[in-house]
């Protein structure tokens, strides 16, 4: 779980983007012409920018790569988005706003909801490889956003709605928060290895020639075990990891002395 750079909520540098005026005729400085906005918008170039991550990591999605792929100038995009932070938050925000349009409801059953909770944010994730790829090595914006016009922080809201699902196992605030940060950490890492072929399942004919080229007496321990894992494929790892999580928290509720009744 982290934060953006600063106490304020906004990136070192930051600065609010102008909101374009509806009155008069007269060009404010930095404004593009008329002629070029067109029907572009500050929805429609974050809505651009967070295809882009279907296929370029976020950390690479520049002001200057959106006003390529939308056809435009860098200035337009700078007039209605501001600096490459508010650029970055709002491709995030959105794909937070995303995730929570199809966030699970609850079941009642604390295992059910943990579980459905890491899946939803683990198959967003697998649907913007852009997005896990900026995730594991960034820590700015990995939750709360930059925010202007009134605008929600999705990533804030996105990451309550996780706690509250591990929460509802009844542990105290500490081992909550602790495996609400372990769960965030293997959701993320596991989905950036599913969409760029990380997988030993996405090698494993190389790893097969390996391991049979080793001496059995010497690497005995990694003989043992190499079945099952040369097999693990991203979804195989996800579900194995819930389940480890979900018996830890199972642990906790019982030295806590949390009763077994669900919900």
């Amino acid at each position: 779980m982290s934060s953006t750079s600063s106490k304020t909520g906004k990136a070192d540098g930051a600065k609010k983007p102008r909101r374009a005026s509806a009155k008069g005729t007269t060009r404010k400085p930095g404004r593009p012409p008329s002629s070029e906005k067109g029907g572009t918008s500050r929805r429609s170039i974050l809505r651009t920018a967070l295809k882009l991550s279907k296929s370029v990591a976020l950390q690479d999605i520049s002001i200057i790569v959106v006003a390529r792929s939308m056809g435009v100038t860098p200035a337009l995009i700078h007039y209605y988005i501001g600096g490459r932070d508010w650029l970055t938050s709002g491709i995030m925000n959105l794909f937070y706003q995303n995730v929570l349009k199809k966030w699970p409801e609850p079941t009642g059953d604390w295992e059910q909801d943990v579980r459905n909770g890491a899946k939803r944010f683990y198959d967003s994730l697998i649907e913007y490889p852009g997005i896990a790829a900026y995730l594991v090595s960034n820590h700015q914006f990995r939750i709360f956003q930059l925010t202007a016009f009134g605008d929600r922080d999705y990533g804030a809201e996105m990451l309550n709605r996780l706690v509250g699902d591990i929460r509802s196992a009844g542990l105290s605030a500490q081992r909550t928060g602790i495996h609400t940060q372990i769960i965030h950490e293997f959701v993320m890492s596991t989905a950036n290895q599913a969409t760029h072929d990380l997988m030993p399942a996405d090698h494993n004919q190389f790893y097969e020639e390996k391991l049979a080229a080793l001496d059995p007496v010497k690497m005995e321990h990694i003989i043992f075990g190499k079945v099952a894992p040369l097999q693990l494929d991203a979804d195989s790892l996800f579900n194995e990891g819930m389940s480890l999580f979900i018996l830890g928290i199972n642990r906790d509720r019982e030295i806590e002395g949390v009763s077994d009744a669900k919900g």
